[in-house]
């Protein structure tokens, strides 16, 4: 039995999968308990933590949670905002597949990141 230091022995794509199981809970389960406090008539979670969950890794716990609770479906401009940040999602996912099968040297991901829009419209009111 090796303790914590057996813990510590795991590879960090374990450690990278269970980030990011993690923030997709999280975003899920905080989606469904603002949709509660919603009907509840209770303080709400600010739009501002539910999209900055998403931007993080948690865009897909955010999406399942809008379609299982029916929470946020046609408020805009923040149903406008999180499918932008799953279309960012899933471009970082194309490049990064992309950039797995060699498809690509370093300098076109460099001239990618440097055309990149700033992520500030996203959160703008």
């Amino acid at each position: 039995m090796q303790g914590i230091s057996g813990l510590l022995d795991v590879a960090p794509q374990t450690w990278a999968v269970i980030g990011y199981l993690t923030v997709n809970a999280v975003t899920f389960l905080l989606f469904g308990g603002d949709k509660l406090r919603a009907v509840l008539k209770k303080r709400r979670t600010p739009e501002f933590r539910l999209l900055f969950l998403a931007l993080i890794g948690g865009s897909v716990g955010a999406k399942a949670g809008q379609k299982v609770f029916s929470h946020k479906t046609t408020k805009q401009p923040f149903a406008r905002r999180l499918n932008r940040i799953c279309g960012l999602h899933l471009g970082l996912l194309a490049l990064w597949g992309l950039a797995s099968f060699g498809a690509f040297g370093p300098a076109p991901i460099r001239a990618i990141a440097d055309v990149l829009p700033d992520l500030r419209p996203f959160f703008a009111p």
